[in-house]
């Protein structure tokens, strides 16, 4: 368990970049890491559904979850994102560079066991989410 490389981009995120993202930031950190017993979690973003993307996806993906529409609350990352802007807004950096650092030097904080509940909770989450017809859950 842990973070792959952070990649920040400024250009628009398409699927061109979506596949290069993957590809240069974190396959080869997860498959070094989990080997092929990983999964890849995805919301519905066109980017992640486009033709190109499930194709390189098939190939390179070991295992992917089909996730409801209506429910992002479901992804760790989101509370992971959450605590990212939290940790960034007391910064004021002033600079794109100086933003750019400072996610960065947040992201490298993130170790196994402060993203442990993240995962762990996941059970519950799925549970919660099923109860409430795959809708909006408050977690």
């Amino acid at each position: 368990m842990g973070t792959t490389h952070l990649r920040i981009f400024t250009e628009n995120f398409n699927q061109v970049v979506y596949i290069s993202t993957l590809r240069e930031c974190f396959i080869e950190d997860a498959n070094a890491k989990y080997g092929d017993s990983w999964v890849l979690q995805e919301d519905h973003s066109p980017v992640h559904t486009r033709r190109a993307a499930k194709g390189w996806k098939t190939e390179f993906v070991p295992l992917r979850i089909d996730w409801p529409p209506n429910s992002p609350d479901l992804a760790p990352i989101e509370n992971l994102w959450a605590v990212l802007k939290r940790r960034l807004i007391v910064l004021h950096p002033k600079t794109v560079s100086q933003l750019k650092q400072e996610i960065q030097d947040i992201w490298a904080t993130f170790d196994p066991d402060f993203l442990r509940p993240f995962c762990t909770s996941m059970p519950k989450r799925i549970r919660l989410c099923l109860d409430n017809a795959g809708k909006k859950i408050n977690y």
